[in-house]
């Protein structure tokens, strides 16, 4: 059973122990695009499976919610970042672009490929006890470092002229992935950012 249909089950008995006839919410998962800290507004790309283990961030148009009203049911707050898929079998990087409100596929040349876990040293700084700042960018090859703590995966692109130029730096990380719990839509009751919960670690 995954870790969403449990979070949905449990809201359904909190409900039934407070007493019939209150509406049930709805619980989604999604990845972070974009966060404006002082209205407390997030854009989530909803996943389209069913198995949180393996999302497809691929819901559009992208969904807007306000965060809870009580501060105790609201995690970390949300890092947004633009960048959607890294496939390394086809060279491809999606990204949702704002302006478009669609996602885009870029094609890019492999420049190196590396599988490490996330406390590798070439990604996790044990002296400072933090993660390595990514993604880094070479501007002038136009070269982006990527490391995936999903994929586990260290890589290396370089992307034609055009692509590179519409993103900024930040653009190329991948947002964080949050789970939201509502009833009224757009309204979230509890938002869980699972990216920096240990228990949801991936």
């Amino acid at each position: 059973m995954t870790q969403k249909i449990l979070l949905s089950l449990c809201a359904l008995i909190c409900l039934a122990l407070v007493g019939c006839g209150q509406e049930y919410g709805k619980v989604e998962q999604g990845r972070t695009v974009a966060y404006d800290k002082d209205k407390k507004v997030a854009l989530i790309i909803l996943d389209a499976g069913i198995d949180d283990k393996n999302p497809h961030y691929t819901v559009l148009p992208a969904h807007e919610f306000i965060m809870p009203k009580d501060p105790a049911e609201i995690g970390a707050e949300p890092k947004a970042g633009l960048r959607i898929k890294l496939d390394v079998e086809k060279n491809i990087i999606t990204m949702y672009n704002p302006q478009t409100k669609a996602f885009e596929e870029l094609p890019f040349t492999l420049i190196d490929k590396q599988q490490v876990p996330k406390d590798h040293v070439l990604v996790f700084d044990k002296d400072a006890n933090k993660p390595r700042p990514f993604p880094a960018v070479n501007k002038d090859e136009r070269k982006v470092t990527i490391y995936s703590g999903r994929q586990q995966l260290l890589v290396t692109i370089q992307l034609a002229e055009g692509d590179f130029n519409r993103y900024t730096e930040k653009d190329w990380d991948a947002g964080d992935e949050v789970r939201i719990y509502f009833k009224e839509p757009g309204k979230a009751l509890r938002f869980m950012n699972i990216a920096k919960t240990d228990i949801f670690k991936r």
